[in-house]
């Protein structure tokens, strides 16, 4: 699965280092939205000389290249997690409000929906932010 995210590194022309390589697969084997400091406690006994601010560096790159999403959580710090949406295709990511579930979905006429995938559209701030059907359950 991650020779699809290695061949976009590729065709923009960035080099697949260890390091790179091993993000890549960090954020496959979890399946998730992270934070860089757990990525870099994940991996630091991997690689000595890690540093944070490496890091940070690679998950802007692979935000700019398409592999990776970047979302503000409502804790307002930022989190990555892989981009699964195929071909490029423009779309958008919803995040719920109450337990940081995120869901991509790919509408056009976004405003002329109160509900997106299970979430209720609360706010708009190049995210969308709601709560998903299953905290609706629990509250």
């Amino acid at each position: 699965m991650n020779e699809i995210y290695l061949n976009k590194l590729q065709e923009k022309n960035f080099k697949l280092t260890p390091r790179r390589i091993a993000i890549i697969d960090f954020f496959l084997s979890r399946e998730r939205y992270l934070n860089p400091e757990i990525i870099w406690k994940g991996l630091k006994k991997k690689f000595k000389h890690l540093g944070l601010p490496s890091i940070y560096r690679n998950l802007e790159l692979f935000s700019k290249c398409g592999i990776l999403t970047k979302i503000q959580m409502p804790n307002r710090k930022l989190y990555y997690g892989l981009c699964k949406a195929k071909d490029n295709k423009h779309h958008h990511h919803i995040v719920c409000i109450k337990c940081g579930k995120v869901g991509e979905f790919f509408e056009e006429n976004l405003f002329e929906k109160k509900t997106i995938n299970g979430f209720k559209v609360l706010n708009h701030f190049l995210q969308v932010e709601g709560i998903c059907s299953t905290c609706r359950i629990k509250s």
